[in-house]
């Protein structure tokens, strides 16, 4: 996420931005102390920005960019060249967004956390994530792995239905 101004653009400015381009893809909230947060997403690839002056809602504006700090510079830097080439190309980059290593495993702790809240047992939820007949030759062996390893997609899922799933959407 990257904050801007939305600042007038000069004359006849050829690289004004211009919400109305990007329609298709954009969503923006505004908050009570009349700032924007402008979410632009095709529902796989996303980019954020927070519009800490001015508004992108009254036609072209020019952006200015606020990067600062080292904590978040690279996240920030890369939302930038996200932006940057979906101007240019009026697409999101694919080459810019890699596939997330650890979708799969999240996928996997929310189902279980749906199977938890809908009364499931540890095996039910293993039963399906993992298979039944794996459940058979493994619950009740020498190792609890299959146990112990619903228990830990039960705790990434409590940690993201408890607010961890806004650290999913600064990446």
């Amino acid at each position: 996420m990257v904050s801007v101004e939305a600042l007038p653009p000069p004359p006849h400015a050829p690289d004004a931005f211009d919400i109305r381009r990007f329609e298709r893809w954009a969503t923006i909230l505004r908050h009570d102390g009349g700032e924007e947060a402008l979410l632009l997403s095709d529902g796989v690839h996303h980019l954020q920005l927070d519009v800490i002056a001015g508004s992108l809602l009254g036609g072209p504006v020019r952006l200015h960019y606020e990067i600062s700090g080292f904590r978040h510079v690279e996240a920030q830097i890369l939302t930038l060249r996200r932006l940057l080439l979906l101007y240019r190309l009026g697409r999101f980059p694919s080459g810019l967004y890699p596939p997330e290593r650890r979708a799969r495993r999240w996928a996997m702790a929310l189902r279980a956390y749906d199977g938890m809240t809908a009364g499931a047992s540890h095996r039910d939820i293993a039963e399906v994530l993992f298979g039944v007949q794996t459940v058979r030759d493994d619950w009740c062996g020498r190792s609890e792995y299959l146990r112990l390893r619903v228990q830990r997609l039960l705790h990434v899922a409590h940690a993201m239905v408890e607010g961890g799933y806004r650290d999913l959407l600064k990446r």
